[in-house]
């Protein structure tokens, strides 16, 4: 008999009676398989030893099948299955199996239908029906929600999808707080959404395969938990264009910083590019009239961006410092220090700074500055006052000549 044992406590019968209950609650929920199941297996009950045993060869199936089918059957009180080295299958009352403890085809039958309408030809076991149920009992979904996480897992990995993939769909789904079914499709459109954003990345940096779990974690943290549009990832991308190999930890790292400054949207993203491209330009040009003959690091960068955005400093202004710092040997410190020190002193424009530069020359001998001291020590400005004026009375400045 293929390891199943049919069994009931009455004479054999040539009919084989089927209760109008299994008829009007179970029999059109039910899976095709299981109806013929069950109806087989019925007849071997009444008559014993009459027909042949073999139930999967007599309906074209698997024991696989049948084992599947009669699990079901017992999810809902219709049978019990006795397991050992001949699997006993003892039949029930269908009406007793509605009042009783059980699982009732009374309480879950409509859903039982609709979920076999999800599942095609596929027979869920009564253990895998019994999580199922939990799912509506236990996390508290919604039925129309746990029929999408079904038909959702199948459409995504295939019919044979394990029924241990779905329960762990559901399970953090149902972490989320998603129960109801709008929630449920949110999440599963918003998966969607990381997955393609995540894939279209790979594809651009010519990468085959689906992305990764760790890909998918970025890419969420930047929409989700940072707020990046996808205009402001591609604005990102561009940022990577002289890497060797464009990665997600690369691209992590310029997001991290623009996140840090603020700058999540795509609008926002563009206005600052424009302002780094404007400092870039600006960096080159000043390095140009400077003399130095290489290109600005980002750092450097950076500080033409304060320049020019934070302090105000007009390009002409900074371009007017890089003229003056062209005839000292370290040109770019030397410019530096210049709009650093115009900066203290509010100097803004260029006629203010060449003013300034003539009123508060260092370009002449030592003894010309040491005259010049003098003369404002004779009138007894204090250090503070001095400092004010840009004039510094360190020893870089003048020598004590001891008097």
């Amino acid at each position: 008999m293929n390891g199943f044992l049919f069994l009931k406590d009455r004479r054999p019968k040539r009919e084989t009676p089927l209760d109008n209950t299994f008829i009007t609650r179970y029999m059109a929920a039910a899976p095709d398989i299981a109806v013929k199941a069950y109806i087989y297996g019925l007849m071997l009950v009444n008559a014993p030893g009459e027909f042949d045993g073999d139930i999967a060869s007599a309906l074209g199936c698997t024991n696989e099948d049948i084992a599947a089918a009669f699990s079901y059957w017992e999810s809902l009180g219709l049978v019990r299955v006795n397991a050992g080295e001949s699997c006993g299958i003892v039949y029930c009352d269908p009406s007793e199996a509605l009042s009783g403890g059980a699982v009732s085809g009374a309480k879950y039958g409509d859903f039982i239908g609709r979920l076999q309408g999800v599942l095609g030809t596929r027979v869920l076991t009564g253990a895998e029906l019994a999580k199922v149920y939990d799912w509506l009992d236990v996390f508290g979904f919604e039925q129309d929600a746990a029929l999408l996480i079904v038909r959702h897992c199948l459409d995504k990995k295939g019919a044979k999808t394990s029924f241990a993939y779905m329960d762990a769909a559901a399970r953090s789904i149902a972490a989320e707080g998603a129960l109801t079914l709008n929630a449920v499709r949110e999440h599963f459109e918003y998966a969607e959404l990381i997955s393609s954003g995540a894939g279209r990345l790979r594809k651009r940096w010519h990468r085959p395969g689906a992305p990764t779990e760790d890909e998918l974690a970025l890419y969420e943290k930047w929409t989700k938990a940072w707020g990046f549009d996808e205009k402001a990832i591609d604005a990102a991308c561009t940022r990577l264009v002289s890497a060797d190999k464009p990665s997600f930890g690369y691209l992590d790292s310029i997001l991290a910083a623009w996140h840090k400054d603020g700058n999540v949207s795509g609008e926002q993203i563009d206005a600052m590019l424009k302002e780094d491209d404007a400092a870039a330009e600006l960096a080159r040009q000043a390095f140009a009239r400077a003399g130095i003959r290489r290109t600005a690091n980002a750092e450097e960068r950076g500080a033409f961006k304060t320049w020019f955005k934070d302090w105000c400093m007009s390009a002409e202004l900074i371009l007017y410092a890089a003229d003056l710092a062209s005839l000292s040997g370290r040109p770019y410190a030397a410019m530096k220090r210049k709009l650093n020190e115009w900066h203290e002193n509010g100097l803004s424009s260029v006629s203010a700074a060449s003013k300034y530069e003539q009123s508060h020359e260092r370009g002449g001998s030592k003894p010309q500055v040491k005259r010049a001291l003098n003369y404002i020590r004779g009138a007894k400005y204090t250090d503070d006052e001095l400092k004010k004026l840009g004039i510094s009375m360190g020893e870089e400045f003048y020598e004590d000549d001891g008097n």
